[in-house]
């Protein structure tokens, strides 16, 4: 089944925690305010440390290095060994970064944070839940291949075989003798 849903939502975090990233590092020392304005937040004092600008660029870096590993594995990988791993540390550090955004203007008193917070929180959680909906859709239509049905035939053939042999060599014929009373 092809992962459409999983490959866009992956590839749309990476390129906007890439995008931030970028601002934060062509805007110079105006920078993170420049970052900080693309996620809808008014500037304000939020980042007025000198450090702060490489912080967001390194952590948004992060973010999208983290989506981009998820999209990759989602496109080049084996859809029975995806485990979903990497998919769920990018959610939570892209969950962190805008959390710590949101712990840094509530103690700088920025205008228009939290319902900027809550959108990219909202948003990143609707993504989240749409990749673990198309994983369990996934899951639940794979139907069972051919190599599987006839190993599940074999052995339930070898057991009936065993129960018999049982059954003759110790010269019990009741047809309950596997497991019965």
């Amino acid at each position: 089944m092809p992962r459409v849903l999983i490959s866009f939502l992956t590839f749309h975090w990476a390129a906007a925690f890439a995008l931030l990233s970028m601002a934060c590092v062509m805007g110079g020392n105006g920078g993170a305010a420049q970052a900080l304005g693309m996620l809808g937040l008014a500037e304000g004092d939020l980042l007025a440390h000198a450090a702060a600008t490489p912080l967001l660029s390194l952590a948004s870096a992060v973010c999208a290095m983290l989506f981009f590993w998820a999209f990759a594995a989602s496109v080049l990988g084996d859809p029975a060994a995806e485990g979903g791993d990497v998919t769920s540390m990018a959610f939570a550090s892209a969950a962190l970064l805008i959390s710590l955004l949101m712990i840094c203007g509530s103690v700088n008193v920025v205008a228009g944070l939290y319902p900027a917070v809550a959108v990219h929180l909202a948003a990143l959680l609707a993504s989240y839940l749409a990749i673990q909906a198309e994983r369990l859709a996934a899951v639940i239509s794979a139907s069972p291949g051919e190599n599987d049905i006839r190993a599940a035939a074999r052995i339930m053939a070898l057991g009936a075989a065993h129960v018999s042999m049982l059954s003759r060599l110790s010269g019990r014929t009741d047809a309950n003798f596997g497991g019965g009373n």
